[in-house]
Order: C-alpha cells, then sequence, then structure tokens
C-alpha cells in the first residue's frame, strides 16, 4: 500500500529512499472523524510564530505551551500570548502557561529522541483533550538530513505507541512539523511575507526587556534579529 507524502505532513528529501518510506508509514494519518482544529507547539520562537501564520484558521488554533522547554520562561511564554492575541485567540494552554515550567530542555535545538517523544505523547494528549485533529510541531533541521531523519523516526515511534493505547479508537491526531526542512533564514523569510510583525516573537536566552544580540540564540536567528532592527 502506497502512502502519499502529502498526507503525512512532513517535508523531507529523499523521501523516496527504502528508509524513509518505512519511517513515513508509521507517521499517523488523521481520520476523517477529528474535528478540524490545530493544537500548536509553541514556544514564541519565530518558529511557532512561521507555523502559526501557515495555519488556515490562526485564531482557530490552540497554542500548547510545554512544561518542559524555554517555552514556559517568562519572556518566551510572553511572546507566545502576543502571538496568540495578534491572531485573535486567546487560547494558550499547557503546563508551561502558568509560569511554573522547567527551563532545562530546547525543543528547537539539539535534544534527545527520549525528550522528543515525551513531547509529543503530551501533546498528543493535549490533542485530545481539546479535539485537535492535528499537532502541529514547528520543530526545524534545516539541511541536516541525519537530523530530519531522526525526527520523523520519534514521530512514526510516537505514533505506533499511541496507537497502542485503546483510547483513541482510530481517532489519533496527525503530526505534522512544516518547518522541518527549513533554515532560520527561510523562517524568518516566512514571517515576513506574512506581515506579522517580528517582534512578536522571543528568542533570546536573557530576560531583558529586548533581545540582547550576543546570546547564543541572538546569533542562530540573526536574521529575525535584522528584521526586528529594520522594523
Amino acid at each position: 500500500m502506497k502512502v502519499d507524502p502529502c498526507a503525512a505532513g512532513h517535508r523531507l528529501p529523499h523521501w523516496r529512499t527504502p528508509e524513509m518510506k518505512a519511517i513515513r508509514r508509521s507517521v499517523p494519518i488523521a481520520h476523517a472523524m477529528l474535528p478540524p482544529r490545530r493544537l500548536l507547539i509553541a514556544d514564541g520562537s519565530p518558529a511557532s510564530l512561521a507555523a502559526l501564520t501557515l495555519q488556515e484558521r490562526p485564531d482557530q488554533t490552540i497554542l500548547w505551551v510545554p512544561a518542559l522547554a524555554q517555552a514556559a520562561r517568562p519572556r518566551p511564554l510572553a511572546a507566545t500570548r502576543r502571538q496568540a492575541a495578534h491572531f485573535g485567540t486567546d487560547r494558550v494552554v499547557g503546563p508551561g502557561s502558568a509560569d511554573n515550567g522547567d527551563s532545562s530542555l530546547l525543543f528547537h535545538s539539539a535534544e534527545s529522541a527520549l525528550t522528543m517523544g515525551r513531547l509529543l505523547l503530551d501533546a498528543l494528549s493535549a490533542a485530545a483533550e481539546w479535539r485537535c485533529g492535528r499537532v502541529i510541531w514547528p520543530c526545524q533541521a534545516g539541511r541536516d538530513l541525519d537530523r530530519i531523519a531522526a525526527v520523523h523516526e520519534v514521530v512514526g515511534c510516537v505514533g505506533q505507541l499511541a496507537r497502542m493505547d485503546p483510547i483513541w479508537r482510530g481517532m489519533l491526531p496527525e503530526i505534522r512539523t512544516p518547518l522541518l526542512d527549513c533554515t532560520d533564514e527561510q523562517v524568518a523569510d516566512l514571517i515576513r511575507a506574512s506581515g506579522a510583525p517580528i517582534a512578536l516573537c522571543w528568542w533570546c536566552q536573557a530576560e531583558e526587556a529586548s533581545p540582547c544580540g550576543d546570546c547564543e540564540s541572538c546569533h542562530r536567528w540573526r536574521a529575525a534579529h535584522q528584521l526586528l532592527a529594520a522594523a
């Protein structure tokens, strides 16, 4: 049985290889019974904003803030709330939305498969609670094919594990990674093309009034920082 790569919701160079086909075959596909509402794993970053702008109905999107991420720090959390307000939604939920999260783990950089899996399983549970048919994970790998493959493998394993739980009864939300093969510059371009102000984002490791421009995250998001400076 052939799997439509578009239906799986992931973009991957060389997806026609046997290894990638096997990974894709295990990715859960949305069922018609599930509502069209989306749940976005949010951390206030440019990637989160770019993923939100790609949704057909951003105002109907649930912004879910995980606890085990930098998302729960005050500045990123405030950025998530700004993004929600900009698109006309007050649906900022999740364990990290109460300013009590653990900022020791990041999910847009180099995390372990266990961390990614735990994050996605929690997101699936939240999607079920909020009756969402799709989970949007704005992770990035850029041109790193090994990391792209690792993300797809984790998504497939999470889908297989979740389907073992009878609570889903064939209605498991699909997981999509629309920015997986995007570079930071491409993410910044998506935001600029959407017309959303880059000031809605936060990427700095410091907790100052504005991004410092000197930390590792600011160097990483140099393109976004330049857009902010030009605004």
